[in-house]
């Protein structure tokens, strides 16, 4: 018995030590890593557990606010909250998305190509996946924190637009900086989800504007909770600008074209400050604020009326009669026609062959150069262009700023064209032929202006040859030489040329010309109105005007008062029909308004009786 006991202690001992050998080898293990993790990667793990505790927080910078010349705030901010991801506390990523869908709206398509966007930032960078949410999602999120404390409320003041469509392609707007903009560089210090300016003021003027982020370094609990604060850094808002837009003024000039595709601008002739620069249709800046949807995007930039274009800067249309401003310039100033000079306007004539007509079928009879100027007689500067030939009006146009930007501060100016021989050749490699000179000496042809260019030379010719850089900025904080607003040239226009042009100009409006739909009793208001033809009269008549994107386009520039000017206008309307009668009463309006708050006499807004004239 005493050898079966042994022999039996033997076999457990033996089984027992089967059992001490891995769990030795378990031990030593255990131990090296142990020893791993608390010795060799201490300090690494140390930090890890640090940061599950320790949060920096960004504190996004108030942009600076925008107000009108009179201090009106016409853009401020305000205040925002987004719902934001911290990705290092997702536990199932899976688990985070449904929630996100089921709870917060949020679709699983977006949700994805939120986390695809934000890839290249380090994974204890939060991202935004939700902006300016309510109550009811903040609400959600703070109710399931211990389910999800990924998600976090985080408070971001937002851009307000306080008079929505009102100045809209002045002040522009604000959207989230996209990734080519990131490579390339182009808002330097912008990271994935910045908004920065991409129109208007905002995006001239973005690096003044945007502000110093600022920090908080805090403890959180396992929730996501700040339990305590380790580090604060103020954020430092953005310069604040002030425009030399009225406001009273650019809503007028708004209201205006309500229901008009076109633009009004008014500037001071005397120092290049824009008063008034609307554009129609509009849009509400508002909703860049937080991520445009793509339906409203593509909404905008497939309307067929462009709304997000600046007419007044970026479209550039023919001038058509309003050139005969500056047909008169060139000749006064070459010495080819003077106060004496007449020409016979039987309704057409022959130039090269070919017959031109005056809008005034029956003919105006004799004209100098003020009545040419005053009824639009189209016989008159035919012959002044073929006495000037191509070359010296292109010169006379260019000394005036067209064909080239004017350098107003805001983006996407474009240039125009002031044809001439040169550029024909370079352009398109055939000769100019004097027969597109007499097109052009009315404003038709191959010649474009923009409505700022155009404004930009009747200004100067109303400020006794000062060209002046139009400008919107007035101030900025942190300026102190405001110089470099007001810069200018002289065209070098003889006096008596631009006393003679505002007689033809007043005449137009005061003494029954083409323009009399712009007079104000009381006020001398100097204009010239233009009709520029989309299609020929022959070609128009054929398709019986039921298309009224056929109908010509109508231009209204002008200035007041006389002598002493402080305001120019420029109004334009796509197809709007003559100048005379769509244009001309729209800057009367302007004018109205500008001249009413300054406690003029008793001013009226009835049109005076229509009148005969020239091509309006």
């Amino acid at each position: 018995m005493n050898l079966q006991a042994d022999s039996s202690k033997q076999l457990i001992q033996q089984r027992l030590n089967l059992f001490y050998v891995p769990i030795i080898a378990v031990g030593a293990l255990l131990a090296v890593r142990l020893w791993q993790l608390q010795i060799l990667s201490g300090a690494e793990y140390t930090l890890l557990a640090e940061k599950n505790r320790i949060r920096t927080i960004q504190v996004v910078a108030p942009r600076g606010t925008i107000t009108d010349r009179n201090g009106i705030p016409l853009v401020e901010n305000r205040p925002s909250f987004n719902i934001l991801l911290y990705r290092e506390s997702v536990t199932n990523t899976d688990e985070t998305a449904a929630f996100v869908t089921a709870r917060l709206g949020i679709s699983q398509e977006d949700f994805s190509a939120i986390l695809s966007r934000s890839k290249a930032l380090p994974v204890y960078h939060p991202i935004v996946i939700k902006e300016d949410v309510g109550i009811d999602d903040i609400s959600v999120v703070e109710a399931h924190k211990q389910e999800h404390p990924e998600l976090q409320v985080d408070r971001e003041p937002r851009r307000l637009y306080r008079y929505g469509q009102v100045g809209a392609h002045v002040v522009g707007y604000v959207s989230e900086v996209s990734g080519d903009e990131l490579a390339k560089g182009t808002f330097p210090g912008a990271r994935v989800g910045s908004l920065v300016g991409k129109f208007g003021v905002e995006r001239t003027y973005n690096d003044k504007l945007t502000g110093d982020d600022g920090s908080r370094v805090v403890l959180v609990d396992s929730l996501g909770r700040e339990v305590g604060l380790l580090e604060e850094v103020d954020s430092v808002i953005g310069d604040n600008l002030q425009l030399t837009l009225d406001l009273e003024l650019q809503t007028t000039a708004q209201s205006l074209l309500e229901g008009k595709v076109g633009a009004i601008v008014a500037m001071d002739p005397g120092n290049g400050e824009i008063l008034a620069l609307a554009s129609s249709p509009s849009f509400d800046p508002n909703n860049f604020s937080t991520r445009i949807s793509p339906e409203a995007w593509n909404q905008l930039v497939n309307d067929p009326d462009r709304p997000l274009q600046n007419r007044a800067i970026q479209n550039a249309y023919p001038p058509g009669s309003i050139f005969k401003v500056i047909m008169a310039e060139a000749g006064l100033d070459e010495g080819l026609v003077d106060d004496n000079t007449r020409v016979f306007c039987r309704g057409s004539a022959f130039f090269y062959n070919r017959e031109f007509h005056c809008s005034a079928k029956q003919g105006h009879g004799s004209v100098g150069i003020e009545d040419a100027i005053a009824r639009s007689c189209n016989i008159f500067f035919y012959e002044l262009g073929r006495r000037l030939g191509i070359s010296r009006i292109a010169e006379h146009a260019q000394a005036l700023g067209l064909g080239t930007k004017t350098g107003i501060d805001l983006p996407g100016e474009r240039s125009g064209l002031m044809p001439s021989p040169e550029w024909k050749q370079r352009t398109r490699g055939v000769k100019w032929y004097v027969g597109e000179t007499i097109s052009v000496s009315i404003g038709q042809g191959a010649v474009t202006t923009t409505p700022i260019q155009m404004l930009r030379a009747i200004a100067c010719i109303a400020s006794g040859g000062r060209l002046t850089t139009p400008h919107v900025l007035l101030r900025a904080e942190g300026v102190k030489d405001e110089s470099q607003f007001r810069t200018e040239q002289s065209a070098l226009i003889d006096p008596e040329a631009m006393s003679t042009i505002r007689a033809g100009m007043w005449q137009s409006v005061n003494n029954w010309g083409t323009g009399h739909s712009a007079a104000i009793p009381g006020l001398d208001i100097c204009g010239k109105t233009g009709t520029v033809q989309v299609i020929g009269a022959e070609r128009k008549k054929e398709l019986d005007g039921n298309l009224p994107a056929l109908e010509d386009h109508s231009w209204f520039v002008g200035f007041a008062s006389r002598d002493t000017p402080e305001i120019a206008v420029a109004a334009f309307i796509e197809h709007g029909g003559k100048g005379g009668i769509t244009a001309a009463p729209l800057a009367r309006e302007v004018f109205r308004v500008y001249f009413a708050r300054k406690q003029s006499p008793v001013l009226i807004t009835k049109a005076a009786p229509a009148g005969s004239g020239g091509r309006p």
